[in-house]
Parts: structure tokens; C-alpha cells; sequence
């Protein structure tokens, strides 16, 4: 009886998770709204000027990255796909911490 019990305990923890992972996301979300409605536009403006700087800068080591992707084929092309993605995003969000 104590193994069902915790069978079922395990169960419905498991269950009641994708529950919890949503209500964490949307409460995250509503965060980033207010942020986002409370910003300097100046800021985002200089931000965005910043990035496209970089980006002319880096313009090789992105084309580089494309061609890495693009010679790579089936599961091996979509984790590099995806890890030059996420890579990307967070070298254009981290410019201010490299200044």
C-alpha cells in the first residue's frame, strides 16, 4: 500500500509539472511585458545601432557559422542549427557586459 501511495504521489507530481512549468512561463512573461513597456526607447534605440555594428563587424564569423551549418546533415544540422542560434542571441543580448 505504501508503494502505491507513492506511485501515485510520483504520478501525479509528474503530472501536475507541465502545469507548473506554464504558470512559471506566463508569470515570467507578464515580468517581461511590464519591463518591456517601462523602457527607455533611447536606450533600445542605441542598443539596436550596437547590434547592427557588431553584426557588420562579425559578418564572416556568421557566414562561417552558416556554412558549418549547411554542410552538416539530418539530427547533427538542427543541434547546430539551434546551438547558432541560441549562441547568436546571447552575444547580441551580452553587449553591454563586453563594453
Amino acid at each position: 500500500m505504501k508503494l502505491f501511495k507513492k506511485m501515485v504521489g510520483w504520478g501525479y507530481k509528474l503530472l501536475g509539472m507541465p502545469y507548473n512549468i506554464i504558470k512559471w512561463a506566463l508569470l515570467q512573461l507578464g515580468y517581461g511585458l511590464s519591463y518591456l513597456l517601462n523602457l527607455n526607447y533611447k536606450k533600445v534605440g542605441k542598443w539596436v545601432i550596437d547590434v547592427i555594428k557588431e553584426s557588420i563587424a562579425q559578418v564572416f564569423t556568421l557566414l562561417g557559422f552558416f556554412i558549418a551549418w549547411f554542410t552538416l546533415t539530418g539530427q547533427a544540422q538542427d543541434i547546430v542549427g539551434i546551438a547558432i542560434i541560441v549562441s547568436t542571441i546571447i552575444w547580441l543580448l551580452t553587449i553591454r557586459l563586453r563594453d
